[in-house]
């Protein structure tokens, strides 16, 4: 398929598609787990779930962050759910093998010489991490290249909004179910020339400005600007003189699917779209602020997104994946306009090239 296309329906509608996005684009990229203070002692631990693998991260004595596949050596029986304080080892729930945090075997309970079993020899899979901007990352690639060498414009840009994002603190999150496959979901976050008649009681109203509003590609990541809209109600509470840039609006994407996004006030969220299947994907939200907002107020945000802007477009997402099952289906050319404003899917088709890319499919 030609580059600067729009891809065709197989792409979303064919589940032998969704394994090779599985391989190729989500074993080989970096995929946010938690925020550093979530994890902030040894033995802190936090899981996290990569389509169908299972993995998880851990600080070290010495404040370094390991990252494992969540899977003893003997049985592949979990180690560890969810989050967790303060482990001094880790002990599989099945046969009581013992690993220390940096994934050494210790024990494995009756076993002799002749079984053949080293401790010296046995360790928990590792996997590749990375701190970036107060996240942790984890890419399942083992030759992967490191994530912030390429991200360093991205990062100074993410600083003016919040100049240590290390001391963000982590408020609640939501999830939204859509029955989409992901690349619908991201898609549909990259381009705001829905947000006019999709979202126009919600976005486009008390919340931001359309006029000046520019999404902008750049490498392997989609900028979007916009300043908050003052000249009707507000659709929360946000306080515009709050720092330097209360006032802006900032929504940072990654490829492939993870999100950093500066609301005016001061709000943070980092949004995920999880695989599950072709056509199934969850839309996380995972809400932070810098200490200075009340919590409840974070809250209300969460909640008031998720039922306006998150509900809207959990609808049309669905709509989509539907319509591209049709027979009749075929994809109409792109909207570019000025290139950059709020009507032009310029992300829609960089998003696109991306996806070819790291599919190998030449152009």
């Amino acid at each position: 398929m030609p580059r600067d296309t729009p891809l065709q329906a197989q792409y979303y509608t064919q589940p032998d598609w969704f394994e090779i996005d599985k391989e190729k684009i989500f074993f080989r990229t970096w995929q946010c787990v938690c925020h550093v203070s979530e994890i902030a002692d040894p033995g802190d631990f936090k899981t996290f779930t990569i389509v169908d693998e299972d993995i998880f991260v851990i600080r070290e004595p010495d404040g370094g962050i390991n990252a494992f596949y969540n899977i003893c050596r003997h049985r592949g029986h979990p180690l560890v759910e969810g989050t967790g304080k303060g482990k001094r080892v880790l002990v599989c729930p099945y046969h009581a093998w013992t690993y220390e945090i940096n994934g050494r075997l210790r024990r494995a309970p009756g076993s002799v010489e002749s079984d053949g079993l080293t401790c010296d020899q046995i360790n928990l899979r590792k996997i590749r991490v990375e701190e970036f901007c107060g996240f942790v990352f984890v890419n399942l690639d083992e030759n992967a290249s490191a994530m912030a060498p390429d991200l360093d414009e991205y990062k100074q840009n993410l600083l003016s909004f919040h100049p240590d994002p290390t001391q963000l603190k982590f408020v609640c999150e939501t999830e939204i179910a859509h029955d989409s496959n992901w690349k619908l979901s991201v898609e549909n976050y990259n381009e705001c020339y829905h947000c006019p008649t999709v979202h126009a009681s919600s976005l486009t109203h008390g919340v931001l400005e359309m006029d000046g509003y520019t999404t902008v590609p750049r490498g392997k990541t989609i900028w979007h600007d916009g300043k908050a809209q003052t000249k009707n109600e507000k659709q929360y509470d946000y306080d515009i003189t709050a720092s330097p840039r209360a006032d802006d609006y900032g929504a940072y994407w990654i490829f492939p699917n993870v999100s950093m996004c500066c609301y005016p006030g001061g709000y943070f969220t980092i949004r995920q779209f999880l695989p599950v299947a072709w056509n199934k994907t969850i839309y996380r939200y995972r809400w932070f602020s810098s200490g200075d907002i009340a919590d409840e107020d974070v809250i209300a945000l969460m909640r008031k997104h998720k039922e306006t802007t998150g509900a809207e477009d959990e609808v049309v997402v669905s709509k989509i994946q539907k319509g591209m099952q049709s027979r009749a289906f075929e994809p109409g050319p792109y909207v570019i306009g000025d290139g950059c404003g709020a009507m032009s899917e310029v992300g829609l088709r960089h998003f696109h090239n991306l996806y070819r890319d790291a599919l190998g499919e030449a152009g």
